[in-house]
Formats: C-alpha cells, structure tokens, sequence
C-alpha cells in the first residue's frame, strides 16, 4: 500500500517514497532487484556496465571487507552493526551491455505493478559507447538513466573507467547524453574533489534531471599484523561517516543550486533516520548501497518503516524535510561572540593555572 506520508518527486519523478537501493554486485542478479522492488525500494539502480573486457574482468578479482571503528577487518557473516564501513574494489557487469540493457527495460516494466524503476547506469570509459547506449536506452523505453561520471575506481583504472572532477567535462558528457535521452536522467558525482557543488551545477545545466552525491573515496588501509594493505591493494571505502561530510555537500549544492532542484544523498546513510539526515541538509531522496550490500534486502523495509516513524513523530510528510537543516546553516561570521569560551574545552595543562 502507497503511504503518501513518504511520495516525493525528483522533479517530475514521482516516487513512492525517498529510499533508493543503490547500484552493487547484489544487483548483478534478477533476482536481488526484484527482491529490492518487493522489500519497497522506490527504484532501484541496476549494477553498472560499459564496453570495457577489463572493467569487467575485474568483477572476478572483486572483494570486499567489513571494517570496524578499530580498523580492523570484520567476519562477514556476522552482524555488521551502524557504525561499520564498507571497503573494497569491484568490477562491472560481465555480460554484453546491450543484453544487460534489455534485460534492465523488462525488469522496469515489472516494477511498475510495484510503482517503482529500475534505473539504469552507465559509467563512461569512451563517449562513443556512452552516447550510443545511451541511446539504446533511450530505445528500450528505460525510464530513467544514470551516468555515474564519479565511480572511485576510475582512479586505478583510468582507462576502463571515466572518473570527472572538471566540471566542464561533467557538463560535455551529460550534454550529449541528453541529445540521445529523453527520459529523466540522473548525473552521479565524485566525493574526491572539492568541486562537487559546481560538478552538481554543470550537470543541471547540461540537462540532468537530478544530481547524486557523493561518492565514495579511494583508501588504503594497513594491517598492523601482517602489515600489508587489507585486501591487498587500494579501495572504495564509505560509511556512516561520510554523512556528514555528504550533508556538507548537500547544503553547498542545495545554495547554488536551488532550493527546487533535485539532489539525491548518497554515501553515508545506513538506517531510516540517516535518510531523514540527509533530507534534511538537501536530497530529495536517498541513495542506500552498503547497508543494504551487507544487511540484506530486508533492511530496505526497516529503513522505510524507521523514516516513517520518524515522520510521524514529528507529524510531517517526507517533502516537508527537505533542507530544513541546510536553510539555517549560518556562517562562522554570525555566530555570537564568547570571549574565553574556548578555555572549557582544553585540559587543565594547557592552561596558566596553577
């Protein structure tokens, strides 16, 4: 049953509620995007493809590890807890990008008995493929695109994987995309740049619909035992501790953008009330991948029933938190004066006390 407490609109995207499984290996598979649609996920972002053998024969050589606040690895099978970040290296999908196409348009015409998508993605390594996919995309009926232009692994593999940080070629790629795709298109961009706000403004005015962010960051992680690198080489690694460094990017955005435009928040959110966090600082909706990679598809319900329990408490509706938060930030020139109010905060030590 639709609770129209939770409907928002990413422009003019009705969905049915802010919660969005985002794109991962538990998306390789039919069967983990139905269950995404069945658990109540108002879209859910099919894993990525482009045309490149390596990018794909990469997802042979995927792995990932559960990393605690200690920074040491986590056995899988066990709770994962909110607190936990995800760390690891992936591929993209194995199969032949058209087929996969195909495949992604049949699943979106079932997940309209459950009023929701299935998004593509595409993350760019040639614009020849990207616009001519693009296009087939465009073809099939997929009613809704998205060009990962900020995918982490692109900076270990440059040439399978197209990762932006200019925002002229953000608005190049995006542009010619939208030559092609008529349907709503989403932009998702990188967190490693401190242009995320003006790669977000490039997208809107080359024609993206909404704009995701952000996402993840490179690491390396070393294991104080063996004192190589966990997993054996560099990785994504996000967690709950990027919210509020996502918040941040949310509130800029929302500023330059506007008020009206459509940010999605991702990178950070683990449970129904990060959701309500990250509507608060600016998305419309929410991008969730690691919890619900490590959790399960159940978490998805979870999260809704949280997000709306939350909305009840408060007695509002879903579209009433956007940017709440992001519209009171002031700045440290308003803040009152409080002369010495420094000293609680520093021990005894580092006083001239006696």
């Amino acid at each position: 049953m639709n609770n129209t407490r939770l409907n928002i609109s990413l422009g003019t995207l009705p969905l049915k509620n802010p919660l969005i499984c985002g794109s991962g290996e538990h998306l390789i598979e039919e069967a983990g995007i139905l269950k995404a649609l069945e658990f109540g996920a108002a879209a859910v972002v099919a894993k990525s493809t482009n045309e490149s053998e390596l990018a794909r024969r990469q997802l042979d050589r995927t792995d990932y590890s559960i990393v605690g606040q200690d920074l040491k690895q986590q056995d899988w099978r066990k709770d994962k807890g909110l607190n936990t970040s995800l760390f690891g290296r992936s591929g993209l999908m194995d199969t032949d990008s058209k087929e996969w196409l195909s495949t992604i348009a049949r699943l979106d015409g079932k997940a309209r008995k459950y009023h929701s998508y299935v998004v593509a993605s595409l993350i760019p390594a040639s614009m020849s493929f990207l616009i001519e996919h693009a296009e087939i995309a465009q073809k099939l009926g997929i009613r809704v695109l998205e060009i990962n232009i900020g995918a982490p692994h692109g900076i270990e593999a440059s040439r399978d994987i197209r990762l932006t940080f200019d925002p002229k070629k953000a608005n190049e790629t995006i542009r010619e995309v939208r030559k092609v795709f008529h349907g709503h298109l989403w932009a998702k961009t990188t967190g490693m740049s401190e242009s995320i706000s003006q790669l977000a403004f490039a997208s809107k005015e080359a024609g993206a619909d909404a704009v995701v962010m952000m996402g993840r960051m490179m690491a390396l992680i070393p294991n104080l035992d063996s004192m190589m690198p966990v997993l054996g080489t560099k990785g994504a690694y996000g967690g709950r501790w990027a919210l509020p460094i996502t918040c941040r990017w949310l509130s800029e955005s929302r500023h330059l953008l506007g008020s009206k435009y459509p940010l999605i928040g991702t990178n950070g959110a683990r449970d129904g009330y990060d959701i309500a966090r990250m509507m608060l600082a600016g998305a419309t909706a929410v991008e969730q991948t690691s919890a619900i990679f490590t959790g399960g598809f159940e978490v998805i319900k979870e999260n809704i029933k949280q997000l709306e329990g939350y909305l009840k408490e408060k007695e509002m509706n879903a579209l009433d938190l956007i940017g709440i938060t992001s519209d009171q930030v002031q700045s440290y020139a308003e803040q009152e004066l409080r002369p010495g109010y420094w000293r609680q905060f520093v021990s005894d030590d580092a006083l001239n006390k006696k």
